[in-house]
């Protein structure tokens, strides 16, 4: 099951591709009834992107809309606004995703939900926000990396430009989807107190720029250089951090050293008897990387080499000195850290077979995570939402009929 802790409470999504998919995935996995409300019949096209794997089904809508139901709705229609309007009215939350003013067309702007539903929670994840210079440019979850300058912009040796490899690759990683969630989820508390909805306006760049904080208070405050705390002499440096680095083991595997603090440092010192790496003086700040002693670092790398990788991790955590595995990630997901967290969560999909996917990262006394609920073809919800609220089965069918509703049948065509 998805954790129990939002159970009861019910989301209305109105959101497509990842960056906005995530907000509602983290809502579901923490239990709450997560509606995803969908354009007949192909829904969120985010089912057709990253990996795909049949039709109408790939990795990214496995993973960003697990544990959620579809209704899959016709909302430019009179009709269809109107059994909106009454799954509106049972709902704790409605959170959108898109420009300023595009929920207007479909009645489904903030002044027609909150006429309807008083103490809805209307949160809106928004590229720019909701007011704002650029609040009404449309945006992919790159093109906010980039304007918040989380994407680095890479030269290439023949002078054009590319998206910096380490950069984010469309923005479903980054803090925003779980600042989101962490908005509504403490807005859904605010109004279990007082009984009292909220519009929350939450812009994707916002959160990106946040995440800067560092970088920006040096900028704000006037800083040219940066604040290095752990470098007593900036820019005398001539070899790498040697207490705050990578270090090749014996059999392959890379050691990530930490030993940056002055207790460490000794420890370590200690356990490889070599006292004369211990400094002379005392360290004139809490923390030391020790940027500057070339001799030292040769040493090190010749010594880290003399032991397999796991040695090593026993030895020196061992003595309390903080180290450890510079992973891949197939090695990662490998590592008997990931089967004791339970970060692995497995189960059958009627569409595709079984599936094997990452968990919700977090472990609760009593519950383990799974996924009770298979990302959604689109419309798949159709009729149990609309017997919810009232229609019989003939009246569900002349809906179809009429194009109010539909079904996203391609993986039902095997």
């Amino acid at each position: 099951m998805s954790f129990p802790l939002l159970e009861g409470v019910r989301v209305i999504e109105m959101g497509l591709l990842m960056p906005a998919d995530q907000v509602g995935a983290n809502l579901a996995d923490l239990g709450a009834d997560v509606i995803k409300v969908e354009i007949p019949p192909y829904g969120d096209y985010v089912r057709d992107l990253g990996g795909i794997l049949a039709p109408g089904l790939s990795e990214f809508h496995l993973f960003h809309n697990r544990n959620k139901k579809s209704f899959a709705i016709n909302l430019r229609t009179e009709e269809g606004q109107k059994q909106f309007h009454k799954l509106v009215a049972t709902a704790d939350v409605l959170y959108e995703s898109g420009t300023p003013g595009s929920k207007n067309k479909i009645k489904a702007d903030y002044e027609t939900i909150v006429g309807i539903n008083p103490n809805i929670i209307y949160a809106s994840y928004n590229p720019y926000g909701n007011k704002g210079p650029y609040s009404n440019m449309p945006s992919h979850g790159w093109g906010i990396s980039a304007f918040a300058n989380s994407s680095p912009i890479e030269r290439m040796e023949d002078g054009r430009l590319r998206i910096g490899r380490s950069g984010p690759r469309g923005g479903q990683t980054d803090i925003g989807p779980w600042l989101a969630a962490l908005c509504i989820a403490a807005a859904v508390v605010r109004k279990l107190k007082t009984g009292k909805g909220a519009h929350l306006d939450i812009g994707m760049t916002d959160c990106l720029i946040y995440a800067q904080h560092s970088e920006a208070f040096r900028i704000l405050n006037g800083f040219k250089e940066g604040l290095n705390h752990f470098d007593p002499a900036p820019g005398a440096h001539t070899s790498n951090p040697i207490r705050f680095n990578y270090y090749d083991c014996q059999d392959g595997g890379i050691l990530a050293f930490q030993a940056v603090e002055l207790k460490f440092w000794q420890n370590f010192c200690r356990v490889v008897n070599r006292p004369d790496w211990l400094p002379k003086e005392p360290w004139p700040i809490a923390v030391d990387m020790g940027v500057n002693e070339p001799e030292i670092e040769k040493e090190m790398i010749a010594l880290f080499k003399t032991k397999p990788l796991q040695e090593w991790i026993r030895i020196l955590s061992n003595e309390d000195v903080p180290v450890t595995a510079g992973y891949t990630l197939p090695q990662v997901l490998q590592d008997d850290h990931v089967k004791v967290r339970q970060l692995i969560s497995e189960y059958d999909h009627p569409g595709f077979g079984h599936v094997k996917q990452l968990s919700f990262p977090m472990l609760m006394d009593g519950v383990e995570f799974k996924t009770t609920r298979p990302a959604p073809y689109g419309g798949q919800d159709n009729e149990d939402i609309l017997k919810e609220l009232g229609l019989s089965t003939k009246e569900i069918q002349g809906l179809r009929d009429q194009g109010v509703i539909g079904e996203d049948t391609r993986l039902l065509k095997k």
